[in-house]
């Protein structure tokens, strides 16, 4: 008798599921293009968009192909099922429009950090993170401000799956200091990432808790050259705090 407990998966569906992700990315392609890029046959590439193209979830022209609007419906849907978006997306765009800085909801998903809703200000530089997008959360402070509220077995199996991976020089590589980096931000409540996921970038990120479990996180992100001093080591963590915990409140309500 077979002991593997590895669910089956099907190669189809996760080369289907693989353009999709590369349109997104690539903010469409051809399909030779497409096919570069995910190191396969064109036939195989053409015959996975026909079928996306019939059942209308990618539309086509000159030669190029897009997502289509289906996933909209897909995607809202989503986002409103999550009561966690519904309370946290105002509160997300009024922080960003009064510091004018881009803020984010972030959630766990899979052992990643996942941006549920995202508010720029009118100052906010460029990120490529937004609605859906994971990302590695020892290097971000909302993915540190929601590990250092886990189980810890969950983190120990969190950090077995994907690792320490480096992106800068400032990145957390050895488990131990990520273990200290956690406990002191949970002793003062808040976390930094100090340009460890991209050069030039700083971060600020607050835990949502309720009812004694971590529900996600709230951040916001900018230039380092521009958060610095009180402004980013006292007035944006007050902020967040205050955010995080009118957040909290209107969970609380909301059980």
């Amino acid at each position: 008798m077979s002991t593997d407990d590895t669910p089956k998966t099907l190669t189809s569906i996760e080369k289907t599921l693989s353009i999709i992700e590369a349109l997104w990315k690539l903010d469409g392609a051809g399909v030779t293009e497409l096919a570069d890029h995910l190191d396969m046959s064109k036939s195989t590439a053409h015959a996975h968009l026909a079928t996306l193209a019939r059942n209308g979830f990618v539309v086509s022209g000159d030669d190029q192909y897009e997502l289509g609007l289906r996933f909209v419906n897909f995607g809202e849907y989503v986002k409103r099922s999550q009561s966690l978006y519904t309370v946290t997306q105002p509160v997300v765009e009024e922080v960003a429009e009064k510091t004018g800085e881009r803020v984010f909801c972030m959630v766990e998903q899979h052992g990643l950090a996942t941006a549920l809703c995202v508010a720029a200000g009118d100052r906010s530089v460029q990120t490529d993170i937004r609605v859906g997008t994971h990302s590695y959360m020892h290097c971000s402070s909302s993915g540190k401000a929601i590990l250092a509220h886990l189980p810890h077995p969950r983190v120990e199996e969190i950090l077995d799956r994907w690792g320490l991976k480096q992106f800068t020089e400032n990145t957390i590589t050895d488990r131990e200091r990520l273990y200290d980096e956690l406990r002191a931000g949970r002793d003062r409540g808040y976390f930094f990432n100090r340009e460890e996921y991209r050069t030039g970038v700083t971060a600020i990120g607050v835990p949502i808790v309720d009812d004694g479990d971590v529900r996600g996180a709230v951040s916001l992100s900018g230039p380092a050259m521009r958060l610095e001093g009180d402004w980013h080591q006292r007035d944006l963590p007050s902020r967040l705090l205050s955010a995080a915990n009118a957040i909290e409140v209107d969970l609380s309500f909301n059980r």
